[in-house]
């Protein structure tokens, strides 16, 4: 009996990692800022929860909250987006990411071809 429930957690679990891989394939690329008074120009998303904003690396992860995916950006804080335009656009969730990042929101841009290189 034990080893069928660690062998469903197991399960459980390695599909929960698929399932934020693959949600994490259609962020990867780079977000440009639509707020130009800004410090931060752009967003770059990566595999494996790298990213690259404000000239320096940083992480994020994928978060689902009443039916809507959030990304959270760890930097000098956490920025939160909320995706919209089936993943091309995120939008600020909450008024830190408003002040310090973003009004408009961030846009991928398709012709940039950036990379998380460490």
């Amino acid at each position: 009996m034990f080893r069928n429930i660690g062998y469903v957690a197991f399960a459980a679990a390695s599909l929960l990692a698929a399932g934020t891989a693959s949600a994490a394939d259609w962020l990867q690329g780079t977000y440009v800022n639509g707020d130009k008074d800004s410090l931060m120009d752009e967003a770059i998303f990566c595999d494996g929860g790298k990213a690259y904003a404000g000239m320096g690396h940083r992480t994020y992860t994928l978060e689902e909250r009443d039916g809507k995916t959030f990304v959270v950006l760890s930097s000098n804080g956490k920025f939160t987006f909320i995706v919209a335009g089936d993943g091309h656009k995120l939008l600020p969730a909450d008024d830190f990411t408003k002040e310090w990042f973003t009004k408009t929101g961030l846009t991928k841009d398709p012709a940039r071809t950036d990379t998380c290189n460490w």
